[in-house]
Formats: structure tokens, C-alpha cells, sequence
């Protein structure tokens, strides 16, 4: 498994928590769909390798998707900020002391 493999993993949890689209936005890719998530903390993208498209079998695909033009620091920042404002969904094992 390759690193584009292991991100588009990780990003289809994040657009099936948060929803977003795939859209063949970059003229500079073209056979590279961009995933669109809308988080709480504004609009992530990412460029997905054609061989992973097949993770996101319920995200639509739409044409000219709107990109907020986010810069790729923005983009982690927003990660950041969402990271800190996403309630702890799981515990640690109590022999691993308190969450």
C-alpha cells in the first residue's frame, strides 16, 4: 500500500463524517479527481490517486466544484482546529490511566 493509498483511507472516514464531493476541478490533473470535505472548520481538499477513487463509493461526483481557495496551510490549520474541537470518541483502557 502506497502513502496516497493510506491518506484516501484516512480522508474517507473524514468526508463520510463530514460529507464533501469528488470533482475533476484541476485542469493541471486531469486524471485526478479532487475530494472536497466540508468540515465544521471550513472546506479541506486533497487530489486523489485514480487507483483509490474506489474508497469513496458513496461520495457523489459532481462538475466544478467550489473551491473556497483555500491555501494547503489554511487547510492544516483547519485540520488543526477541527482536531481540537472533535469530542473524544473513544477511551483509553482504564490500565492506561484516564482519557
Amino acid at each position: 500500500m502506497d502513502i496516497y493509498t493510506e491518506r484516501a483511507h484516512l480522508l474517507a472516514v473524514l468526508v463520510a463524517l463530514f460529507g464533501g464531493a469528488l470533482s475533476h476541478t484541476d485542469p493541471l490533473t486531469p486524471g485526478w479527481p479532487v475530494l472536497y470535505i466540508e468540515s465544521p472548520t471550513g472546506q479541506l481538499s486533497w487530489h486523489i490517486h485514480p487507483d483509490d477513487v474506489w474508497l469513496f463509493p458513496n461520495v457523489p461526483v459532481v462538475d466544478n466544484y467550489p473551491w473556497d481557495r483555500h491555501t494547503t496551510r489554511a487547510k492544516y490549520k483547519r485540520i488543526r482546529s477541527l482536531t481540537a474541537k472533535l469530542p473524544k470518541l473513544t477511551y483509553a483502557k482504564p490500565e492506561y490511566g484516564n482519557p
